[in-house]
């Protein structure tokens, strides 16, 4: 059986990952810059993007939409793993935080494939 330090771990890292994408999407807003971290990946660089408003004005609800997820199911699995168990919230969190998760890569793949 694993460790349970191990799922407080990742409760942890997707609770960061979702005020990351929180924090991305106020300064992508505030500055109109794409934010490649989340959502160009190696291969590109926002100078290739052919619309950065465009882009960003599309991109900006899946980025919204992906902070917000990762941080409700970072929060409830921390609760699940700290706190107490919740295993049927916590599995409830964890297919929407996949699906949302899913969802966003397939998404932004397509805006980088339209923009770039």
């Amino acid at each position: 059986m694993m460790d349970d330090s191990v799922f407080g771990f990742v409760s942890v890292l997707v609770f960061g990952c979702g005020i990351y994408g929180l924090y991305a999407y106020i300064k992508m807003k505030k500055d109109g810059h794409i934010n490649e971290t989340l959502l160009l990946g190696k291969n590109y660089m926002e100078h290739m993007c052919k619309d950065r408003e465009t882009f960003v004005k599309k991109a900006l609800p899946a980025v919204l939409v992906f902070g917000i997820a990762a941080t409700v199911y970072g929060t409830i699995d921390m609760i699940h793993c700290f706190v107490a168990p919740i295993p049927v919230i916590d599995y409830i969190g964890l297919a929407v935080f996949i699906i949302t998760l899913v969802w966003y890569m397939v998404y932004t793949s397509k805006l980088k494939k339209k923009y770039f």
